[in-house]
């Protein structure tokens, strides 16, 4: 190969006797490093390009999101809060009427009540006097409750007159349509008198 020009950033090699050093044949290079890091430099930055432009996020300023934050989702259902259910009220009249007719005009089916000692042996809606009639038995002191229901009787202003064994009986506490009678031993008949009964 004849002595002649050698491509740019290759130098010839010096003779062994100048630089005292070994001789080496083969050319030594100086640019090829830069040039590998500029095309290296190249490639990241087309390929951040790239990746941005896949993306569809492009940084312009501080009201624009960053490539770093997630793009925002799709507004989600709103929840729908319920309010909490009421507190029922002391008494709340029923509406329907009773799936069968009570007997003999009996309500001890229809009414809710109970008794601490003794027995009730019925109830009878007593058109006449516009009152609930109830059949007792006690051998003690106790207590008779019983719910009222506006489709059998009621009270235009909301109160009841009580006998117990044909006396004014003053000993009970109303909530409502609810009765808590304090009955005597040996109560035989109890008169809850309103306003109008329903037969």
């Amino acid at each position: 190969m004849a002595e002649g020009a050698l491509p740019k950033g290759f130098e010839r090699p010096s003779d062994s006797g100048s630089q005292g050093g070994s001789s080496s044949s083969a050319p030594k290079k100086r640019g090829a490093d830069k040039m590998g890091i500029s095309i290296a430099i190249g490639i990241t930055a087309v390929a951040l390009i790239i990746g941005i432009g896949f993306t569809g996020v492009i940084p312009m300023g501080d009201d624009m999101p960053s490539i770093m934050q997630p793009a925002p989702s799709a507004p989600s259902a709103p929840v729908v809060q319920q309010a909490p259910p009421s507190p029922p009220s002391a008494y709340v009249p029923m509406k329907t009427t009773p799936s069968y007719a009570p007997s003999s005009n009996d309500l001890i089916d229809q009414l809710d009540w109970s008794i601490s000692t003794g027995d009730v042996h019925g109830m009878y809606l007593d058109k006449s006097n516009s009152a609930l009639i109830i059949k007792t038995s006690t051998t003690d002191d106790g207590e008779l409750f019983v719910g009222l229901n506006a489709d059998y009787i009621g009270s235009d202003d909301g109160t009841f007159f009580i006998l117990v064994d044909n006396q004014e009986h003053e000993d009970y506490e109303q909530a409502g349509m609810d009765l808590y009678i304090d009955l005597p031993a040996g109560a035989e008949k109890v008169e809850i008198i309103g306003s109008y009964v329903i037969l």
